[in-house]
Protein backbone atom coordinates (compact mmCIF):
# COMPACT_ATOMS: atom_id res chain seq x y z
CA UNK A 1 0.00 0.00 0.00
CA UNK A 2 2.53 2.51 0.65
CA UNK A 3 4.34 2.05 -2.42
CA UNK A 4 0.96 2.36 -4.32
CA UNK A 5 0.50 5.39 -2.84
CA UNK A 6 3.93 7.14 -3.04
CA UNK A 7 3.75 6.05 -6.94
CA UNK A 8 0.28 7.96 -7.09
CA UNK A 9 1.85 10.78 -5.43
CA UNK A 10 4.48 10.93 -8.33
CA UNK A 11 2.13 10.38 -11.16
CA UNK A 12 -0.36 13.34 -9.43
CA UNK A 13 2.67 15.80 -8.97
CA UNK A 14 4.21 14.78 -12.49
CA UNK A 15 0.77 16.00 -13.89
CA UNK A 16 0.54 18.94 -11.53
CA UNK A 17 4.14 20.18 -12.49
CA UNK A 18 3.81 19.98 -16.20
CA UNK A 19 0.70 22.06 -16.08
CA UNK A 20 2.16 24.83 -13.79
CA UNK A 21 0.38 24.23 -10.35
CA UNK A 22 3.26 25.09 -7.93
CA UNK A 23 0.58 24.23 -4.85
CA UNK A 24 -0.28 20.52 -5.66
CA UNK A 25 3.06 19.20 -7.29
CA UNK A 26 4.00 17.18 -4.55
CA UNK A 27 7.48 18.40 -4.72
CA UNK A 28 8.13 16.90 -8.04
CA UNK A 29 11.17 18.83 -9.88
CA UNK A 30 13.39 18.39 -12.88
CA UNK A 31 15.70 16.79 -11.01
CA UNK A 32 12.85 13.85 -9.82
CA UNK A 33 11.72 13.61 -13.16
CA UNK A 34 15.09 12.78 -14.21
CA UNK A 35 15.59 10.10 -11.57
CA UNK A 36 12.37 8.57 -12.26
CA UNK A 37 12.89 8.58 -16.15
CA UNK A 38 16.61 6.99 -15.53
CA UNK A 39 14.22 3.52 -14.33
CA UNK A 40 11.93 3.73 -16.71
CA UNK A 41 9.18 5.20 -14.67
CA UNK A 42 5.26 4.85 -16.28
CA UNK A 43 3.71 8.20 -15.94
CA UNK A 44 0.59 6.45 -17.06
CA UNK A 45 -0.92 3.53 -15.02
CA UNK A 46 -2.15 0.85 -17.01
CA UNK A 47 -5.83 0.71 -16.70
CA UNK A 48 -7.10 -3.25 -15.89
CA UNK A 49 -9.33 -3.35 -18.96
CA UNK A 50 -6.18 -2.51 -21.33
CA UNK A 51 -4.59 -5.19 -19.89
CA UNK A 52 -7.19 -8.03 -20.13
CA UNK A 53 -7.86 -6.71 -24.24
CA UNK A 54 -4.14 -7.10 -24.66
CA UNK A 55 -4.70 -10.82 -22.98
CA UNK A 56 -7.85 -11.44 -25.36
CA UNK A 57 -5.78 -10.12 -28.02
CA UNK A 58 -2.99 -12.62 -27.62
CA UNK A 59 -5.97 -15.21 -27.05
CA UNK A 60 -6.97 -14.13 -30.77
CA UNK A 61 -3.33 -15.06 -31.88
CA UNK A 62 -3.48 -18.49 -30.61
CA UNK A 63 -6.88 -19.72 -31.52
CA UNK A 64 -8.29 -17.69 -34.37
CA UNK A 65 -10.97 -16.23 -32.52
CA UNK A 66 -12.16 -14.92 -29.54
CA UNK A 67 -14.96 -17.19 -28.22
CA UNK A 68 -13.31 -17.75 -24.74
CA UNK A 69 -14.63 -20.12 -22.40
CA UNK A 70 -15.93 -18.44 -19.11
CA UNK A 71 -14.55 -21.51 -17.29
CA UNK A 72 -11.57 -20.88 -19.79
CA UNK A 73 -8.39 -23.18 -17.99
CA UNK A 74 -5.48 -21.66 -19.26
CA UNK A 75 -6.65 -18.16 -17.87
CA UNK A 76 -9.39 -17.84 -15.68
CA UNK A 77 -9.83 -14.17 -15.16
CA UNK A 78 -9.89 -13.77 -18.95
CA UNK A 79 -13.38 -16.08 -19.12
CA UNK A 80 -14.51 -13.95 -16.48
CA UNK A 81 -13.37 -10.74 -18.13
CA UNK A 82 -14.66 -11.27 -21.08
CA UNK A 83 -17.91 -12.86 -19.69
CA UNK A 84 -18.31 -9.54 -18.21
CA UNK A 85 -17.80 -7.68 -21.56
CA UNK A 86 -20.24 -9.91 -22.91
CA UNK A 87 -22.73 -8.86 -20.35
CA UNK A 88 -22.14 -5.45 -20.21
CA UNK A 89 -22.52 -5.17 -23.99
CA UNK A 90 -25.97 -6.23 -23.85
CA UNK A 91 -26.93 -4.01 -21.02
CA UNK A 92 -25.20 -0.99 -22.74
CA UNK A 93 -27.74 -1.80 -25.90
CA UNK A 94 -30.49 -2.12 -23.84
CA UNK A 95 -29.68 1.18 -22.10
CA UNK A 96 -29.35 -0.45 -18.37
CA UNK A 97 -26.66 1.90 -16.63
CA UNK A 98 -26.74 0.24 -13.51
CA UNK A 99 -25.29 -3.06 -15.18
CA UNK A 100 -23.10 -2.01 -17.72
CA UNK A 101 -19.89 -3.37 -16.33
CA UNK A 102 -18.11 0.03 -17.87
CA UNK A 103 -19.02 -0.41 -21.22
CA UNK A 104 -18.50 2.52 -23.50
CA UNK A 105 -18.57 3.06 -27.01
CA UNK A 106 -15.04 3.21 -27.29
CA UNK A 107 -14.54 -0.40 -25.93
CA UNK A 108 -17.13 -1.66 -28.07
CA UNK A 109 -15.07 -0.49 -30.91
CA UNK A 110 -11.70 -1.76 -29.77
CA UNK A 111 -13.66 -5.44 -29.06
CA UNK A 112 -15.16 -5.34 -32.50
CA UNK A 113 -11.76 -4.57 -34.30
Amino acid sequence: PKLGSWVNNQRSGYRNYKAGNKQKREGMCEERINKLESIDFNWVKTQPWDEMFEELKLFKTKHGHTDVPRTYADNPKLGRWINNQRSGYRSYKAGNKQKREGMCEERINKLES
